[in-house]
């Protein structure tokens, strides 16, 4: 009975040894996996924020001239200016919103112009009083406010012209202040001024990319 009850010990103490190092392999193969999945994500949030950074540039914007679609500060230290992303490797369509290079180069601030595109080359554009016409028709534009393109404004009226080849024609949204095409300083852009183009999804997100930007510049780094 003694040999017995020996034996028996030493099998429950195998058994424990054997659960034991069970245990242990598990809990060394439930880190690993835990720390793989870990590691991957970081490789595929590394990727993706490569690859966004490839396509698109942050843009904080300075001037008041595409009211209301975005506000500016009145300088880059100041806060209060819209924060937005640029794609650029697109082409404009109509009426998308644009970042060129200025062929004005006397702003002190920056040797860039955010506007929206409202022709192409060899189209005819035309203001009325402040209504728009592309090619004798006349295009609603729901992102103007009233009060930002008054019709009584001369600088709102601007003869028919034919845009050049190879050229954009740019209007900012807040048509009453804005320096764009219909300025002699600016006239018709070309093409290759074009630094990117303005995503939906940029304009529609742009409280939030803002109110980061304005935190993290002005806040954490005391700009």
């Amino acid at each position: 009975m003694t040999d017995i009850a020996e034996n028996d010990n030493l099998i429950t103490m195998v058994d424990v040894g054997e659960t034991l190092c069970g245990a242990e392999r598990r809990k060394k193969k439930s880190l690993f996996i835990r720390t793989l999945i870990i590691g991957l994500c970081v490789i595929v949030v590394l990727f993706l924020e490569a690859l966004f950074v490839t396509f698109y540039t942050g843009i904080y914007i300075i001037d008041g001239s595409m009211t209301p679609t975005l506000t500016g500060a009145e300088s880059p230290y100041k806060k209060g200016g819209d924060y937005i992303y640029i794609n650029t490797h697109v082409k404009p369509d109509r009426g998308d919103v644009v970042v060129v290079y200025s062929p004005d180069t006397t702003n002190s601030y920056t040797n860039k112009l955010i506007k929206r595109v409202v022709a192409f080359g060899g189209e005819w554009v035309e203001l009325k009083a402040g209504v728009l016409y592309v090619n004798d028709k006349e295009v609603k534009e729901s992102y103007l406010y009233a009060e930002k393109n008054s019709p009584t404004d001369p600088y709102n009226t601007f003869a028919r012209h034919q845009v050049a080849e190879g050229c954009m024609f740019l209007l900012g949204d807040n048509r009453n202040e804005s320096r764009d095409s219909r300025d002699k300083k600016y006239g018709d852009i070309p093409l290759n001024n074009l630094v990117g183009v303005v995503p939906d999804w940029s304009l529609r997100s742009k409280n939030a990319s803002t109110a980061f930007y304005t935190f993290f510049h002005f806040t954490l780094l005391g700009n």
